[in-house]
């Protein structure tokens, strides 16, 4: 069984059997991909710490599966946003999960951005989990996405903001998990 096999068989036994797991993964990556990381982890600190992102992780590790997630794994003094955009670099599935609050953050937004460069370029494979929010409504940047946006556009550059709407487009459109309030 390869490696990939064993790792998407892992992470769908970490994760709720809501839908079919995502389709595989690209052709081979065009530059060999050097992982320190099985899978990272984005999320919205406010919306799914001590929920969900705690008992995914906790249930990756039992499983054996290295996973990235900033409280874990960042030793004091390192640089934040560099050290977090290397852990997605060396990572080889990430866990996007998009919450009410997902698109408030400027940090969240650009860590997805990131996971999108490496799926186009590396191989990276983005696995979304959608919690208490709609695909539709991220993709669409609808409710409060929408609400998030406006005021991204007021304070951020146009590209940069772009680049945050076509990153959840791209990784809203992959199939992934839904989960609702008691899940």
């Amino acid at each position: 069984m390869s490696t990939n096999t064993l790792l998407r068989r892992n992470l769908s036994l970490a994760l709720p059997p809501t839908s079919p797991l995502p389709p595989p993964p690209p052709p081979p990556p065009r530059a060999p991909l050097l992982s320190s990381y099985d899978v990272f982890l984005s999320f919205r600190w406010e919306d799914v710490r001590g929920k969900f992102v705690d008992h995914l992780y906790a249930r990756l590790q039992g499983l054996k599966v290295d996973a990235f997630m900033d409280e874990k794994k960042l030793a004091r003094g390192e640089v934040i946003e560099k050290s977090i955009l290397t852990a997605i670099e060396r990572s080889r599935f990430s866990v996007v999960v998009f919450s009410l609050r997902y698109a408030d953050s400027e940090w969240c937004l650009d860590e997805l951005v990131k996971i999108v460069r490496c799926a186009q370029n590396k191989g990276h494979v983005a696995m979304p989990v959608f919690f208490h929010v709609s695909p539709d409504d991220v993709a669409g940047q609808a409710g409060v996405y929408e609400e998030a946006f406006v005021k991204h556009e007021k304070g951020f550059k146009r590209k940069r903001v772009e680049n945050w709407r076509k990153a959840l487009i791209t990784v809203a459109g992959i199939s992934g998990w839904c989960l609702g309030e008691n899940e």
